[in-house]
């Protein structure tokens, strides 16, 4: 059996979620895929298994798993601390505003109190 049909057996038996060297519900990806097929991490290559990568990444998608390339998680991560500083200056002028109102009202309470011990 060549490596290349060892990768699609090893795609199958993912897919059937009944690897024989990884645990049951493992993630389809490349590497998964090289590793229950008996190679190394990274043995799959873009450039060297164009149609075996094509086919995982489809059936990594059809499994419900959401496959993002490296430049994408850190475009997705990016764009998710910029959203979190934005809710946190949000939060930070609401409190602000808050923090001015309730001295304010502080102040006029203190003001009416000694009014009315005056009267």
């Amino acid at each position: 059996m060549s490596a290349l049909d060892e990768y699609y057996a090893a795609l199958e038996r993912l897919k059937a979620n009944k690897p024989n060297v990884l645990a049951k519900g493992s993630a389809i990806n490349n590497d998964t895929v090289a590793l229950e097929a008996g190679r190394k991490r990274g043995s799959i290559k873009k450039s060297r298994h164009t149609a075996l990568v094509a086919v995982i990444e489809l059936t990594a998608q059809e499994a419900g798993q959401n496959v993002l390339s490296p430049t994408q998680q850190i475009e997705k991560a990016k764009n998710k601390t910029k959203a979190m500083k934005s809710d946190y200056e949000q939060l930070r002028e609401d409190y602000e505003k808050l923090l001015e109102k309730c001295n304010s009202l502080l102040l006029e309470n203190f003001e009416l109190r000694r009014k009315t011990h005056q009267i």
